[in-house]
């Protein structure tokens, strides 16, 4: 549940917790949702990906259509997805949550021979991933002190 893309994914986890156990839910209700649920975070807090996601798209993928230039509709298995590569978000909430190019957006990036370096928020940079150490961090005092 505390990777859930929607709302809707999320109370149907949730309900599943109350009914093993309910102190379980009350516990994470009162901790706040916004600081352990993806779907609620207020900024994106660098989520765990798979590593094999080119090939989880590829197989399971059916097809994707161009509505406009921008617009497409992904289906996967009977679903459907509508990806906006102008706003770079995907109505399954995984291009914007995760701000790179999730599944359904990377079908649609590949599909149209584009780069994934332009759907990728700069976060995920290398350039960006650098800078991270640029600034020193001094240790601690001891914790008596």
């Amino acid at each position: 549940m505390a990777k859930a893309y929607t709302y809707d994914e999320f109370d149907e986890l949730m309900g599943k917790v109350e009914k093993v156990d309910i102190r379980v839910a009350e516990y994470l209700e009162l901790a706040g949702r916004e600081k352990w649920a993806r779907v609620y975070a207020f900024v994106n807090r660098g989520w765990t990906m798979t590593s094999n996601i080119a090939e989880c798209i590829n197989y399971h993928l059916v097809a994707v259509e161009s509505s406009t230039e921008y617009l497409y509709t992904v289906y996967d298995a009977g679903r459907h997805f509508i990806v906006c590569l102008k706003n770079k978000t995907c109505s399954c909430r995984m291009f914007q949550l995760e701000e790179i190019s999730y599944p359904y957006a990377w079908a649609v990036i590949k599909k149209k021979n584009l780069s994934a370096d332009d759907y990728c928020s700069k976060l995920f940079k290398p350039q960006t991933v650098v800078k991270t150490y640029d600034v020193a961090v001094d240790p601690l005092p001891d914790e008596r002190e």
